[in-house]
């Protein structure tokens, strides 16, 4: 008679067999390291070895927690619970291996989209690897169950388990604290694991008074200038060559309002910045890098794509652009209504060269942060030195939550664009509180341009206005409300307006985006030769070259926007096509082509 195999009999046999495959699991994922700039930081190197260990074991668990384990809960036969396993294993362990190759070809792991652009001669490997592993497991499984059969493992079981938390509990709370310090050769590991998110949490750190924000940025600012050259970064490309030093440069003021979307341009809504735009180049079809604060202000300041945030955060490299402004002896005025940290993280990225950036009471409310962001502007303004070109960055942010209910100074019953966005009362109502906040923006930015011509200095300043990405009210009746919710053009379509001294107005109807300002700035302004491919992937602005794709990213996924489709990238590879109106398209042949363009673009500038 056979012996009725138990619940916790599968579940031992389970466990074991998940660590003999994190053993393995170890052996293959150990060629990510060989890609690895390990430095001679103690910490740093102890953190890779732990969370290497760590999420190598999650990654060999993870399938069997999720598929064989509900199935032996629900059917204890061992036959059907073994078999089961031993598939999945076999299709994990060849997928792990596949992604070590791309990661070590292309330095990107391995998604949907990558399948799509694999030559058919590494399919074929990963088939037979897959068969090979297939029979490898199954001998595994066999030679687990016969081992746990001879004598009990419990107790050296438990100390694995004891040992493999050990190893993430210590990883995550080294990360925890290195990512509030700005400890690079911790942070950097992230992207070199695939699926792996470790913790972060530098406003409590704060909060808690565990980390001095003052402290911090004074070791931010030594160790970016020591760890430059290190990394896994390679940007840019070429040293810049340009030839702008002797010349008498003008000065450049940046205002981004945020969420500002182009159709809110409008001289009922917006007056100050709609008669601003009538004697500036607007460019009508402009598109953000991301529908998020964070990427948007990511390509604006560096035009590469939201997949290089991390490497960039992590070894705290400043773009090429504000290279050349601290270069050119700029005097810098950089003031936010929301501060520059998180969401931003702008002290660790654009403006990681400059200290002493102002903070903000996050108690305060968001008019007055508005309101005290221009008068630190008008403030430093008198006391500029003339004989210095100005670089100055103004943020705002709309107090949309202070706008419902009461009627602004001025206001009729209702306010011009009523009933555009009318699905429900929720767009309707957001919409009327969005444009009540934004003319509340308008009258600080207009305080910002009288200011210009007060101090005379007008005839020698480029301004340009910006928003970080667009805002959607339902616009195409599926729901998406805000940012960040969807890769629509509601969402990232965005406004630029750009007043430049000698150019004459024009309006501007070609495809552009983010990405294309430093390749502008850099070029006309400074006098770069290099071709914008050295450090972005935008253009001139003026060249009128439209984009046939480009990359938008959001804070865990990323698409591939083109004018007539979206081809979304979800966190763990599932992957998405969405029409102009944002429906899902079936059935859709996505372009190889077009997907190694992109991936091209996405690992251009990492070593």
């Amino acid at each position: 008679m056979v012996e009725k195999t138990t619940r916790r009999q599968l579940l031992r046999w389970t466990g074991w067999f998940g660590a003999a495959n994190a053993a393995i699991y170890l052996l293959i994922a150990s060629r990510y390291l060989w890609n690895y700039p390990f430095s001679s930081d103690v910490i740093g190197n102890a953190y890779v070895l732990l969370a290497f260990i760590a999420h190598t074991a999650f990654l060999a668990f993870l399938p069997l927690a999720l598929l064989v384990i509900p199935l032996l809960l629900a059917l204890p036969s061992r036959r059907t619970v073994t078999g089961f396993a031993v598939f999945v294993m076999s299709c994990n362990v060849a997928l792990l291996l596949l992604d070590t190759n791309v990661f070590a070809q292309n330095r990107y792991h391995l998604t949907w989209l990558t399948l799509e652009i694999l030559a058919w001669q590494t399919l074929a490997f990963a088939g037979i690897f897959w068969l090979i592993a297939l029979v490898f497991e199954s001998i595994l499984a066999r030679a687990v169950r016969n081992w746990l059969i001879q004598e009990s493992h419990r107790i050296r079981g438990r100390w694995i388990a004891v040992g493999l938390t050990a190893c993430l509990l210590v990883s995550q709370s080294i990360h925890v604290w290195a990512d509030a310090v700005g400890h690079t050769s911790v942070v950097q590991f992230t992207r070199y694991m695939p699926l792996y998110r470790p913790l972060k949490a530098k406003r409590m750190l704060a909060r808690l008074g565990l980390v001095d924000p003052e402290q911090v940025q004074k070791r931010r600012l030594l160790r970016a200038s020591v760890d430059a050259g290190e990394g896994d970064l390679q940007y840019p490309l070429s040293p810049l060559n340009c030839h702008a030093k002797g010349q008498s440069l003008p000065n450049i003021l940046i205002v981004i309002i945020d969420a500002l979307r182009p159709d809110a341009v409008h001289p009922a809504v917006m007056p100050r910045l709609s008669e601003f735009s009538r004697h500036a180049s607007s460019f009508r079809r402009h598109y953000s890098g991301g529908n998020s604060t964070r990427m948007g202000m990511f390509s604006l300041f560096y035009g590469l794509p939201s997949t290089y945030w991390q490497s960039v955060y992590a070894l705290q490299r400043s773009p090429v652009l504000m290279d050349q402004v601290r270069d050119h002896g700029y005097q810098m005025a950089l003031f936010s209504a929301i501060g520059f940290g998180t969401p931003m993280s702008l002290d660790r990225t654009a403006f990681v060269a400059w200290s002493g950036l102002p903070s903000r009471d996050a108690d305060e409310g968001i008019p007055e942060q508005n309101r005290l962001a221009t008068e630190e502007w008008l403030q430093w303004l008198p006391g500029r030195k003339p004989d210095q070109p100005i670089f100055a960055y103004l943020h705002y942010t709309p107090p949309n939550k202070h706008m419902s209910g009461e009627k602004l100074a001025g206001d009729a019953e209702t306010m011009p664009l009523d009933g555009r966005f009318n699905s429900s009362p929720e767009a309707e109502q957001a919409w009327l509180r969005y444009r009540r906040a934004m003319r509340t923006l308008d009258d600080e930015f207009g305080r910002v341009l009288d200011s210009l011509h007060g101090e005379s200095i007008a005839a020698t300043t480029i301004v340009v206005v910006a928003s970080d990405h667009g805002n959607e009210f339902d616009d195409n009746g599926l729901g998406y409300m805000g940012n960040g919710t969807a890769f629509s053009d509601a969402q990232l379509q965005s406004t630029l307006i750009i007043d430049w001294p000698g150019r004459q107005p024009a309006q501007y109807t070609h495809r552009t985006s983010h990405y294309d300002l430093p390749a502008t700035l850099l070029q006309d302004v400074f006098a770069c030769d290099n071709p914008p491919r050295d450090y972005s992937v935008g253009n001139n602005l003026f060249s009128e070259k439209s984009w046939s794709w480009m990359i938008a990213g959001s804070y865990n996924s990323h698409a591939i926007v083109e004018p007539t489709q979206v081809v979304i990238s979800h966190p763990g590879g599932f992957v998405e096509v969405r029409d102009r109106n944002y429906r899902p398209v079936s059935g859709s042949d996505l372009n190889p082509d077009l997907i190694r363009e992109a991936m091209e673009a996405q690992s251009r500038f990492l070593r």
